[in-house]
């Protein structure tokens, strides 16, 4: 397909068929998004490579493409119906001999490129694109009273054992026993699943070196949707110091700030009234009472269910 030259920068426009006007220039329709750069180069070479091919007459075209110049002066249209394997080019850039219905074979692979290209326009971009958590080292954050948030290492085994065995940490949370050599598979996952971009844990310890005293961190990542959750619990050597409050927020400015999510949530049990007062304190409210939500070994839980958003005012 011929095109005039000039072209930098293209416009994409979702045509409504109730507004279009057959065989004119784009005419009602809603503006997707504008393609410059490679993305413009790209789909032009598609719309020129497009092969001839049979043509009906039905046209009713639900994608049109604006072309302007680099000051963004409109050019011409490209309005491509795939139903009727028909393109118009018209505008005032338009040499008289190119004004006219070109058929092309819509089954090509420069067809079925641009359609697709035109569909993966109008899709939601994901709120965090794939692989952002993966690019960044999983850090160490800095907590106030000696204690810091850090990667857990094969010798934080022993905490993990621990937690098994204390009964609020097993009455509130699903983590179940540990072996010593469950424990380091448990380890390892962590790590593997921030490669994944699955989750984000860290060990909450001193400052100053030593064994870990209670893990917090992000679970449940839908990195697309922007969303995940928190979770934590802490041994008896780390209660009492008001640890899991600026944990909490750490945890929270480093996944909006940095990861860039949009919602971040709190559940637990309506029976356990600290989690309650940490996820409030850190600037969690309550949205509401999720009923018969967790199956604890007591039985069915109705669970709390608290969120914050990026946009919310700073705690």
């Amino acid at each position: 397909m011929e095109i005039p030259a000039g072209a930098a920068a293209l416009e994409v426009i979702r045509l409504d068929p109730r507004q279009f006007h057959p065989w004119g220039p784009i005419s009602g329709g809603t503006t997707v998004t504008l393609w410059t750069g490679a993305e413009a180069t790209e789909t032009l070479a598609l719309l020129e490579a497009l092969p001839p091919g049979n043509r009906a007459r039905c046209f009713v075209p639900t994608w049109g493409l604006r072309a302007h110049d680099a000051e963004l002066n409109h050019l011409y249209d490209v309005i491509p119906c795939f139903s009727c394997n028909l393109a118009l080019l018209t505008g005032p850039a338009v040499p008289e001999h190119l004004s006219r219905g070109y058929g092309f074979d819509r089954k090509s692979p420069a067809a079925k490129a641009l359609l697709s290209r035109l569909r993966a326009a109008e899709e939601i971009p994901p709120v965090v694109p794939a692989g952002r958590m993966r690019a960044l080292p999983q850090p160490v954050l800095d907590l106030p009273g000696g204690w810091l948030l850090r990667p857990w290492e094969p010798s934080d085994a022993p905490a993990l054992i621990a937690s098994g065995l204390d009964p609020d940490i097993q009455h509130w949370n699903r983590t179940g026993r540990f072996t010593e050599g469950r424990a380091e598979k448990r380890i390892t996952r962590y790590r593997r699943n921030w490669e994944a971009e699955k989750s984000a844990i860290w060990a909450v310890a001193p400052a100053a070196g030593g064994p870990a005293v209670g893990l917090i961190g992000l679970a449940d990542l839908d990195l697309a949707g922007g969303s995940g959750e928190i979770l934590y619990w802490l041994l008896p050597a780390g209660r009492g110091s008001g640890l899991m409050v600026p944990a909490t927020e750490t945890v929270t400015r480093w996944a909006f700030d940095d990861l860039g999510l949009h919602r971040i949530r709190i559940t637990h049990s309506v029976a356990n009234p600290a989690s309650c007062a940490v996820a409030t304190k850190a600037g969690y409210p309550l949205e509401g009472t999720m009923r018969g939500a967790l199956l604890h070994r007591d039985g069915w839980h109705d669970e709390h269910l608290h969120a914050r958003l990026r946009t919310d005012s700073p705690v």
